[in-house]
């Protein structure tokens, strides 16, 4: 690992704001649909039972589900309740949504993040990694690892830097496109991510989640021995098994 004690302000750094609760609690639920917890056609829990399930208030669950609506995620069906729409698709972007939620599960999810991470790598190596990026993701390795291995460990921390490392990456492919679709699958598999970070600290396997990142960054660095398919399936292992809940 890169010497921490050298000190390095990186020319630029992608915001990693973290979502707000009305953000977080359409994450969940979107989440749900991808992950098959909620199926279209499906009827929500209750107003009382969502602020009971994420610990928020009446307010952030009704934005939520306001913004939801407006998007033709959900409908709400009175007296019935609220309910996942049969084209829960046209949230932020109708093409892709459409695309995802026609027949959307699990599975696809994977495929769809395999296709932009080994895209996103493909790209860098076709090119170059250009010195300013290598420097800036090798600086943001070293504030990642450190969250990695402070105490006590700061789940929501440590996301939000793997996330801005994966914006980072993205960022190197000079690829304006490939930069949004890439951060549009980020927001999806924000609740994914997330459980897989916290199985790692149940597993108390923290070291896993910094050698993806090193495993990564030698393959854009083209180091040898370094082997792209073998990587992406490596940093996916808790990922993976974070849909089987």
């Amino acid at each position: 690992m890169a010497n921490e004690n050298i000190s390095y302000t990186p020319q630029f750094k992608v915001s990693a704001n973290k979502p707000s609760a009305v953000d977080e609690i359409m994450n969940k639920i979107l989440d749900g649909v991808l992950s098959e917890q909620y199926k279209c056609g499906d009827k929500l829990p209750t107003e009382a039972q969502l602020c009971e399930m994420y610990g928020v208030s009446k307010n952030t669950v009704r934005e939520a589900i306001k913004i939801l609506i407006a998007y033709g995620v959900v409908e709400i069906r009175r007296p019935e309740g609220t309910f996942i729409t049969n084209n829960a698709a046209r949230m932020l972007n109708p093409i892709i949504y459409s695309t995802l939620f026609k027949s959307a599960n699990a599975q696809d999810l994977q495929g769809l993040r395999r296709l932009i991470d080994t895209g996103i790598c493909l790209l860098i190596i076709q090119q170059g990694l250009d010195e300013a990026d290598r420097d800036v993701l090798e600086a943001e390795f070293i504030d990642y690892c450190k969250l990695l291995h402070a105490d006590p460990i700061d789940v929501e921390a440590i996301q939000a830097e793997d996330e801005n490392f994966h914006r980072l990456l993205a960022a190197a492919t000079k690829n304006e496109m490939v930069r949004n679709l890439h951060d549009f699958v980020l927001e999806i598999t924000h609740e994914s991510r997330l459980r897989a970070i916290l199985m790692c600290k149940y597993d108390d396997n923290m070291d896993y989640l910094q050698q993806t990142h090193r495993r990564t960054l030698d393959v854009v660095e083209r180091k040898p021995g370094t082997d792209l398919v073998d990587t992406i399936d490596f940093s996916y292992h808790y990922w993976k098994e974070s849909f089987i809940l």
